[in-house]
């Protein structure tokens, strides 16, 4: 099978890393535009034209172009390929401070909304987003498309203990805590720190990202919240090492979501929060199996090359 990409100009994109890994990760041909976010060759644009002719897909990547004076991917190509049938438009953005391409940035975004690319609208035949509301589903070309795990996600060591009840993972040196609920959030998990000193507690600090995951594998109950848009890749981070996960609920759309009290602990306001991480510190052994069910729904749902299959499917329809 081969595959055009055309990818992100000099910018890391976490949409684009995931799904170019799926693809390698199944030996996939890739002929990709752009170096980065896991490509391993790329090509001119001649040679990218001649191998669209018997291409079975072209991959087109979004890639926060509106800000940062980030280049716009080679979507010109789009027009000479000309083989809208087989083009999928893969748009990992997210309409929030970390991109906002409408003046003043908001660090707080909170509402239903995420724009389409409307003019690459027309020349794919799916468009696959992250960010997908139920109101935008009426748009018949438009799929709900997750990220997922990453095998650096996980921690390489084996059999470690439980060690911390609870792991906040933002707030203080370790990262922003102005978007959704997590104010709220870190500042209560601080109250927990000092009030409950016989419980072991990490918040706010600060991790290279192996020690970063290694805290999370030997945590009890490990929080995320929202930070693009109404997602966060810790979710999957958590999900992925085993641990009991705190999400903040999500309204958006998207495929195989994770089961309150099943595979992760949802919460949508601060009390909802406060009442649960009460009941499931005092009920350990529910946090286990919890942290179980998650590393085997994020094994079984949330892969790059389950996410691959499931473009795949929708590609055909």
């Amino acid at each position: 099978m081969k595959i055009i990409a055309i990818t992100p100009i000099g910018k890391n994109d976490s949409f684009a890393n995931f799904i170019i890994d799926g693809l390698n990760n199944l030996n996939i041909d890739v002929i990709a535009t752009d170096e980065g976010n896991n490509v391993i060759n790329t090509y001119s644009d001649d040679e990218v034209i001649e191998h669209s002719k018997d291409a079975d897909y072209i991959f087109a990547f979004s890639a926060k172009h509106t800000y940062n004076n980030v280049l716009e991917p080679k979507y010109y190509l789009l027009d000479k390929i000309n083989r809208p049938e087989v083009t999928a438009y893969l748009d990992g953005s997210e309409y929030n401070y970390m991109y906002w391409p409408y003046g003043d940035k908001p660090y707080h975004v909170n509402k239903k909304f995420s724009k389409l690319n409307e003019d690459i609208y027309k020349k794919c035949h799916k468009y696959f987003k992250i960010v997908v509301y139920d109101h935008q589903l009426e748009r018949k070309k438009l799929v709900p498309c997750m990220i997922g795990i990453s095998n650096h996600y996980v921690s390489k060591k084996t059999n470690m203990e439980k060690e911390y009840e609870l792991y906040c993972s933002f707030g203080g040196r370790a990262g922003q805590a102005g978007t959704g609920l997590r104010p709220e959030v870190y500042n209560y998990c601080l109250e927990i720190k000092n009030a409950l000193p016989y419980l072991n507690c990490v918040v706010g600090e600060g991790f290279d990202f192996d020690r970063y995951v290694e805290v999370i594998r030997k945590s009890y109950i490990a929080i995320s919240g929202w930070g693009a848009e109404q997602w966060c890749r810790r979710d999957f981070e958590i999900t992925s090492n085993g641990t009991c996960c705190f999400i903040e609920k999500p309204t958006m759309v998207y495929p195989n979501a994770f089961v309150d009290g099943e595979s992760c602990v949802y919460y949508s306001t601060i009390e909802e929060f406060k009442d649960k991480l009460e009941y499931y510190l005092n009920n350990i052994d529910e946090c286990i199996e919890i942290g179980k069910n998650a590393k085997l729904h994020t094994e079984k749902y949330h892969t790059s090359e389950y996410r691959i299959q499931y473009i795949f499917d929708n590609m055909k329809k």
